[in-house]
């Protein structure tokens, strides 16, 4: 905003060009001592206050508009939950009317509501495999309506299901979840077969120490199965 600045010589000059121009717009009077005394001699630079007032005006307010700024990233006062919800076939069961997996649901959909709105929520569904099926978001509408949409399939991979939640829950870990499922030699030719991309007798990394329990605080996982 600085190189506005140049343009209040402009003005300036600008100015003094229209005051030179009214110089030359000559008026004829029978007498100049007629109109010398009503217009005195303080009435000659009273009027370039106005436009000197101005100029100050523009040149401040262009270097209160430059002054020096930057983007600030702050840090976020948001938690994240992880719903890892069970749709296996064994959530029919009416031992819980109106049945488990209704129960369920409604369960899940109540604690959303109480949930307060900095808490950002993501849900995965797990049976026979587990799968992301809400990312983590603050709408509260688009969670309710992916627990609407649950399909009972065979099976129930509780381990596959927090492993999933885990990797939402920690985006930038790096935790692999087919690795950690089926184990880091499975290329899909069968257990025990080698990674194409690794060489015989290569090193396989260690697994990564466990972290203390509760020392992460800005998230969690919620588990809702009935076991089976």
């Amino acid at each position: 905003m600085l190189w506005g600045l140049a343009a209040i010589p402009l003005l300036v000059i600008l100015y003094l060009w229209i005051l030179n121009r009214r110089r030359r717009v000559a008026v004829v009077y029978p007498s100049l001592s007629i109109i010398r005394p009503a217009l005195g001699r303080s009435l000659k630079w009273r009027r370039h206050i106005p436009p000197f007032l101005l100029l100050c005006a523009i040149a401040s307010a262009l270097v209160g508009a430059a002054r020096p700024s930057a983007q600030v990233v702050l840090p976020a006062d948001y938690l994240t939950l992880v719903m890892a919800m069970d749709v296996s076939r064994s959530m029919l069961a009416q031992d819980v009317p109106p049945s488990r997996i209704e129960a369920a649901q409604a369960a899940a959909k109540e604690f959303l509501k109480d949930l307060p709105a900095n808490v950002r929520v993501g849900i995965v569904s797990f049976a026979g495999s587990a799968q992301l099926v809400q990312n983590v978001t603050d709408q509260r509408e688009d969670l309710i309506s992916a627990i609407d949409r649950f399909q009972l399939q065979r099976g129930t991979a509780t381990g596959s299901g927090l492993l999933v939640a885990l990797a939402t829950l920690l985006p930038d870990a790096g935790i692999d979840v087919e690795a950690a499922i089926y184990g880091s030699d499975f290329v899909g030719g069968g257990y025990g077969a080698r990674s194409l991309e690794r060489k015989p007798n290569a090193k396989v990394e260690k697994p990564p120490p466990p972290v203390p329990v509760g020392s992460y605080t800005a998230g969690a996982i919620l588990l809702l199965s009935d076991g089976r």
